[in-house]
């Protein structure tokens, strides 16, 4: 028979267990608080940057989307999911050597920048499903996906991107004038050199379904080229803001210029008074009409039959006069 634990030490046991329940709690509280920062890589993206990205590829995911749903024939559904920047060897480590990584060009016309090509990256599952209703099959992605593509496999894939790549040209011209032209496809990931290890790269990760096969798109694009392109989007935004203020300006110039020489009708008003027809019949020269209001009280001055001023009536040059007082709106 075993031995059994005395209410003593069952009390000692339980206290245990809760300091260390408390140590672990503190533990993941303070892992929670800090975050590893290296201050020899900063940051090149901002906030702004991420967001601009954002916006045109979530245009490119519904686009592509669209697009892949009408050559499968099949439903397709494309999500963005994350977008983070990291070191081009992180990107490259992920990688196996079954993938098949798309080689793609960026081409920024009458701007000098280091041309580091962007490259496609497709989960194999996903190629094969494509591939096989391209041949005439359902889309079934088989159990060979990672034993690599035949030479006729890659030439069918390759005619599928050839498809999609003009639609990253499309969603970016709104924002950049930018081309992006089809390489070649790299069979081989890991002998991919163009960008260098340490080197900052922006992955964005897309989430596609076809029809019951799902895996992800990674879109990996270098930091330096990026970069380029959004410098340019911005100067041409504040550069577009300067023309709108300075053509808003020049508007109103233009505006009250063309009025100002125009004839407008102006009346003087002192008051209005109700008379019987018999009074106005029985008027005679020399007489008084009492209008019920002081001798210095204000006139009211209206502008095409509108209320603008008040003034006090007066003579200038031998001539009657009104002097602006006040505007209407002080009434």
């Amino acid at each position: 028979m075993g031995e059994v634990l005395s209410q003593s030490q069952i009390d000692a046991l339980l206290g245990r267990m809760n300091d260390e329940t408390e140590k672990e709690s503190i533990m993941t509280e303070s892992t929670k608080k800090e975050r590893k920062y290296d201050f020899s890589t900063p940051k090149v993206f901002t906030k702004e940057r991420l967001k601009l990205i954002d916006s045109i590829y979530n245009n490119y995911a519904r686009v592509v989307s669209s697009h892949l749903t009408s050559i499968l024939r099949l439903p397709c559904e494309i999500e963005l999911m994350d977008i983070e920047e990291q070191k081009y060897y992180e990107f490259s480590n992920a990688l196996t050597e079954n993938d098949i990584l798309t080689v793609i060009d960026a081409n920024i016309p009458d701007v000098s920048y280091d041309k580091e090509p962007a490259m496609l990256q497709i989960s194999n599952p996903v190629i094969c499903a494509m591939i096989d209703r391209l041949m005439g099959g359902a889309g079934d992605p088989g159990d060979d996906v990672n034993n690599g593509f035949t030479a006729i496999e890659l030439t069918t894939f390759e005619k599928l991107v050839l498809h999609t790549i003009p639609i990253m040209t499309d969603v970016w011209q709104s924002y950049v004038n930018v081309t992006f032209d089809f390489s070649k496809i790299e069979i081989n990931p890991r002998l991919m050199q163009a960008i260098g290890p340490d080197d900052v790269v922006l992955i964005i990760v897309l989430n596609i379904n076809i029809e019951d096969v799902s895996g992800q798109v990674s879109i990996c694009f270098p930091g330096s080229t990026l970069e380029t392109m959004c410098k340019i989007f911005e100067e041409n935004n504040l550069a577009a803001s300067k023309r709108k203020d300075n053509q808003s300006e020049e508007t109103s110039e233009n505006i009250l210029t063309n009025i100002s020489g125009s004839m407008l009708d102006v009346k003087a008003k002192l008051c209005e008074v109700e008379l019987t027809l018999e009074d106005i019949y029985n008027m005679q020269v020399g007489d008084i009409i009492n209008l019920n209001k002081p001798k210095q009280s204000d006139t009211l001055l209206y502008i095409e039959d509108m209320l603008w001023f008040t003034g006090e009536m007066g003579v200038q040059n031998k001539n009657l006069a009104i002097r602006i007082n006040g505007s209407a709106e002080d009434l």
